[in-house]
C-alpha cells in the first residue's frame, strides 16, 4: 500500500463513527484532530531514487535487530571521501563529539532496511570535523565525515552532490529527503522521502515562526494540503535543487504542519568545507611501502658510495 492510499484509509477510520454498544472512551484514549497528526504526504517516485545517490545514512557501529534499524541521521556527498552533515548529528547531548569508531555511513540505500550486494555501500567513519567555534547556541550547525572507504566512483547508485554558487534566492524551488520519521513520533520511513519546497526570505521566516530575527535558510512547502517539514530523523539531510546542495537541516520546527523549515546555508560555510577537504586531502596523501623502501635503500646507496669514495681520497 502506497503512502497516499494509506493517509487516506487512516482518515476514513478516523471519520467512519463507531459501530456496537460499548464506548470506545472506556478502553481507548480519546481522539482529536489537534492531536492526532496525519501521515506524511511526502513522495517516493523515480525522483526519490535519483535524489538517493546523493544522500547517505548515517548510523550507529552496530545495529540493534536488523539491518538498518539504527539510522539516525543523514548526509550529502561531497566527494567519494566526504560527506556533509549536522553537528548535531555528531556530539552528544553535553556537546561532547563522537568518537568516529561509532559511526557507520551507508550509500545507496534507498530503502535504508535492505542491503543490496554489489550495491548497498557501508564504510566506517575515520574521521568527524566540526567547526572550531561549535558551540550549543551557534548558528551554522555543520559537520563533516571523513570515511575511511572511499565511495565507488563506478558506481550508478552513487553521485557528488554540486556546491552552491551562491545562497539560494528566495523562491527557489527544492527537495528535502530523508528517512525520518513519516509523523510526529511515529516510525522511521523504510524508503528515503522527499518533500517540494520553496525557499523564503529570512524576515518571513522569522514572523512566520514568530522569532526576532532569523539567520538561517529558510524553506516552506506552500501547499496548504500537504504542508510539511523534515521530521526526526532527518537532521542532516540536504536541501537540494537539481544536483546542487544549499542547505542541511538543522532544527526540526514542526512534523508536518505549515511552518517553515529550517537548514544552514552550505554557501556562508563553504570556504570551512573547502578549507576542511583540502587541509585534510593534502596531509593525508599515502604513499607506497614499496616507494619508501625503494627509497631509502637508494638514499644508503649514495651515502655508502660516498663514504668509500671519501676513504679513497
Amino acid at each position: 500500500m502506497n503512502i497516499q492510499n494509506f493517509v487516506g484509509l487512516q482518515l476514513l477510520l478516523l471519520l467512519l463513527p463507531h459501530s456496537g454498544c460499548a464506548d470506545p472512551s472506556h478502553n481507548a484514549p480519546s481522539i482529536s484532530l489537534n492531536r492526532t497528526k496525519r501521515l506524511t504526504d511526502a513522495n517516493f517516485d523515480e525522483e526519490s531514487i535519483r535524489l538517493s545517490q546523493f544522500v547517505v545514512s548515517i548510523r550507529t557501529r552496530t545495529a540493534r535487530m536488523f539491518f538498518g534499524d539504527n539510522h539516525f541521521c543523514s548526509g550529502v556527498i561531497l566527494s567519494p571521501i566526504f560527506v556533509l552533515t549536522s553537528s548535531h548529528c555528531l556530539v552528544d547531548k553535553r556537546r561532547i563529539r563522537y568518537a568516529s569508531r561509532m559511526l557507520l555511513v551507508v550509500a545507496a540505500a534507498v530503502n535504508r532496511l535492505k542491503y543490496i550486494k554489489h550495491s548497498t555501500f557501508v564504510t566506517p567513519v575515520k574521521r568527524i570535523m566540526l567547526p572550531d567555534n561549535f558551540t550549543k547556541v551557534n548558528q551554522q550547525d555543520i559537520g563533516l565525515l571523513k570515511l575511511k572507504n572511499a565511495l565507488p566512483r563506478n558506481s550508478k547508485h552513487i553521485s557528488v552532490a554540486k556546491m552552491p554558487l551562491q545562497s539560494p534566492p528566495p523562491g527557489l524551488r527544492c527537495n528535502v529527503m530523508g528517512w525520518g520519521r513519516v509523523y510526529q513520533a511515529g516510525p522511521m520511513a523504510s524508503y528515503l522521502l522527499y518533500i517540494d519546497v520553496m525557499t523564503i526570505d529570512s524576515l518571513k521566516c522569522a514572523k512566520l515562526l514568530n522569532v526576532p530575527t532569523m539567520g538561517l535558510l529558510c524553506a516552506i512547502d506552500d501547499n496548504p494540503v500537504t504542508a510539511q517539514q523534515p521530521c526526526v530523523g532527518d537532521w542532516g539531510s540536504p536541501l537540494m535543487h537539481g544536483s546542487t546542495v544549499y542547505g542541511i537541516v538543522s532544527v526540526i520546527v514542526g512534523c508536518g504542519d505549515d511552518k517553515p523549515s529550517v537548514y544552514t546555508d552550505v554557501y556562508l560555510n563553504i570556504d570551512w568545507i573547502n578549507k576542511k577537504i583540502n587541509t585534510d586531502t593534502s596531509s593525508t596523501i599515502s604513499v607506497p611501502h614499496w616507494l619508501i623502501y625503494f627509497i631509502i635503500v637508494i638514499v644508503q646507496n649514495r651515502l655508502f658510495s660516498l663514504f668509500i669514495f671519501v676513504r679513497q681520497n
